[in-house]
């Protein structure tokens, strides 16, 4: 037998065996493998790095650390607590006499643990407060940390003033006093009153307004074209008189509006009604 026979009988018995050896193997050996196969790692691609690190996404919840919440809930505002204003103590001084020197007024004030001291309008004294007023019955001291006048009554129990008290209390405008008449014959003269207060603390610029046709105003005050004036007055009162110009009856306003200033040149607020009303009549009316 030649080569070539002997390899095609070969072939001829091998395959019945194989047919053979498959038909016998276990299913369960098979279905293994099978399972193994699919379990096996992808095998990656040519192109790419096997150093590469995979890109993963963060979960939703920190998708955006800094970002609000969707819904905040509301803040409750918290109460603000405001500071009392502050007030002067009182003053630790008592009077202890007075008297006038060279035309100038003076006040002995004496305190707790010292001998009484001379003082008169602006001196200071323990470096808080400045003598600003030395009247025959009171002296008005302003105590400096706070800028607020106080005012030390000379005679125990008296009663301070209604501007004086107005002055000084804190917060409080002062008021520009005006009296005059309810009515004025024709061809006469009056006084306007006005009162500054202050006890001599204050000095105002008093700006005046009138009809021109109907009143002339005489005496003290810068003319103005039109029927004003401006007066500069201290604390206490000023008389401001007018003459009536009409040659009947009517009635006409005079306005007023005041500027006051402290002796510091501090502006101090002060309420005045913007307009006073009077009559002008016949003679016997």
């Amino acid at each position: 037998m030649n080569r070539l026979s002997a390899s095609f009988a070969l072939a001829a018995i091998a395959a019945p065996l194989a047919w053979w050896w498959s038909g016998t193997t276990d299913p369960d050996d098979a279905a293994r493998s099978v399972q193994a196969q699919q379990a096996a790692p992808t095998p990656k691609p040519a192109d790419q790095n096997p150093l590469e690190l995979q890109r993963r996404g963060l979960p939703a919840r920190w998708s955006d650390v800094f970002a609000p919440p969707a819904n905040p809930a509301p803040r409750k505002p918290e109460p603000v607590l405001l500071p009392e204003a502050r007030k002067a103590p009182p003053l630790p001084y008592k009077y202890d006499g007075s008297g006038e020197l060279q035309g100038k007024r003076f006040v002995y004030l004496a305190r707790e643990g010292r001998s009484s001291a001379m003082v008169g309008v602006g001196d200071t004294i323990d470096g808080t407060y400045r003598v600003e007023n030395v009247a025959r019955d009171y002296a008005v001291l302003r105590y400096l940390p706070l800028g607020t006048p106080q005012v030390l009554m000379f005679q125990a129990g008296a009663e301070v003033p209604a501007e004086l008290a107005a002055a000084s209390s804190p917060g409080r405008p002062n008021e520009l006093q005006v009296n005059m008449p309810a009515e004025v014959v024709l061809g006469d003269e009056f006084v306007v009153t006005v009162v500054v207060p202050g006890g001599g603390a204050l000095k105002a610029t008093i700006e005046v307004g009138y009809d021109p046709e109907v009143l002339r105003m005489v005496g003290a005050g810068l003319p103005r074209p039109g029927g004003r004036a401006v007066v500069e007055v201290a604390s206490g009162s000023t008389p401001l008189r007018f003459r009536v110009l009409a040659d009947s009856p009517a009635s006409t306003d005079i306005a007023l509006q005041v500027n006051a200033t402290d002796a510091s040149g501090k502006r101090v607020p002060m309420r005045a009604r913007t307009a006073h009303t009077v009559s002008l009549v016949q003679p016997g009316a």
